[in-house]
């Protein structure tokens, strides 16, 4: 596809910045003081989603603990914890060099993300990131999340462009199922957590946005 009046739509959590590793070491070691083991597989289904209930590891530990705390206490406990240690990282390996990389080649970028704004909008300013995205849509913008094709689509929307003028990139199951879904083609960078998720949809799974050869997929000029 042409580079001009394409896209490369990215993801967010997992992506650009890594938020799970933190959240997974937490929840490991409250299941570990209890006693427990934390269920990794069930977990992993529920990454890059945000509205999924598939599992909730503070129902588990609440009740393998049973001393009065509830799920929804632990739950606020572990997003705390781990939001402190995300607030000290910094983007990614290949993140910063692969916006740069974009932009010359005359792409739009936009970020798709199933996490809240402020989330998203938050850490994208504080990395310095923000102003390079034509395009944020997050959870708060639509009805719901991945793996619903919903996010993609309303950010073509915004875009004013088709399908076939985009690519994503994701690093979960979800999120390259919700780009199927939306008929867009997507590059999997699955990371420490996500690693072994069947991304058998996308159109090849990369160690690192380092990787990622625009001009396999977009028609830069000479």
């Amino acid at each position: 596809m042409q580079a001009a009046n394409s896209a490369l739509i990215f993801d967010f959590d997992g992506l650009i910045l890594d938020t799970k590793s933190p959240e997974v070491q937490i929840w490991e070691r409250l299941f570990r003081e209890a006693g427990g083991c934390f269920d990794h597989q069930a977990y992993l289904g529920t990454i890059g989603s945000w509205d999924n209930s598939s599992y909730e590891p503070g129902v588990h530990l609440a009740r393998l603990m049973d001393h009065g705390v509830t799920a929804q206490q632990l739950l606020e406990r572990v997003r705390q914890e781990s939001a402190e240690c995300i607030a000290q990282e910094l983007p990614l390996p290949g993140v910063e060099k692969l916006i740069v990389r974009a932009r010359a080649a005359g792409l739009r970028l936009a970020v798709g993300s199933s996490s809240p704004a402020a989330w998203v909008h938050g850490h994208l300013r504080r990395l310095g990131l923000f102003d390079n995205f034509d395009a944020i849509v997050t959870f708060d913008d639509v009805h719901k999340s991945k793996p619903s094709p919903e996010i993609f689509l309303t950010v073509l929307a915004r875009l004013g462009i088709g399908t076939g003028q985009a690519l994503v990139l994701e690093d979960s199951h979800n999120g390259v199922l919700a780009a199927h879904r939306a008929g867009i083609r997507a590059v999997a960078v699955p990371n420490g957590v996500t690693m072994g998720q069947d991304f058998s949809l996308a159109e090849e799974v990369l160690g690192s946005l380092d990787a990622l050869v625009l001009g396999k997929y977009f028609l830069l000029a000479a």
